[in-house]
């Protein structure tokens, strides 16, 4: 409590929440993740797992297999997605569940991709089901199928795809259709 007469200035109170991170503070935050499955420390079955199947798809001159990455926030699935990016040399093209919400947005992602690409999909479980639905034939057949126009003049048109590799991630994996 001030005493009579005096005046104080109010100590500036710290916003809440930071702004966006800057250049600075995404080059530190690079700098921290491994980039490849050598720097990756810990869960040795999974880095293992991963291994096999990047060397395989290397081998083969190939893409790699789909990959379903679950546990806890924290664990290092962003983290391994970038990874498998790297050790397949294959740029990588992120987004998450919530943003596909119609069959369209995803084909609109699927349809851009470059051949070899990884797409991780963060948060695949809350994704709806229209949408995983066109991306297990994505998957399996590396195609889509858009209807165009409504009614009598609706057209069925099939995409074909380059080769991809899928990199779902999700803390819900009982939330998951059977089929991912």
């Amino acid at each position: 409590m001030p005493l009579p007469g005096r005046t104080t200035a109010a100590a500036p109170v710290p916003p809440l929440v930071a702004a966006p991170a800057d250049g600075e503070d995404r080059a530190t935050e690079a700098a921290l993740r491994p980039k490849n499955l050598d720097g990756f420390i810990g869960q040795e079955r999974a880095r293992e797992q991963l291994d096999l199947v990047l060397r395989a798809a290397r081998q083969r001159s190939a893409t790699a297999e789909h990959v379903l990455l679950s546990g806890a926030p924290g664990l290092g699935k962003t983290t391994l997605a970038m990874i498998i990016a790297a050790e397949m040399d294959a740029p990588l093209r992120i987004t998450s569940g919530p943003a596909i919400q119609h069959p369209g947005a995803l084909a609109a992602v699927l349809s851009s991709l470059t051949g070899g690409e990884v797409l991780f999909l963060d948060e695949i479980h809350r994704m709806s089901r229209p949408a995983e639905e066109m991306l297990y034939l994505a998957m399996e057949d590396f195609r889509v199928d858009v209807v165009v126009g409504t009614g009598h003049d609706a057209t069925a048109l099939s995409l074909d795809l380059p080769p991809f590799t899928l990199v779902g991630a999700t803390v819900r994996a009982g939330l998951l259709a059977p089929p991912l």
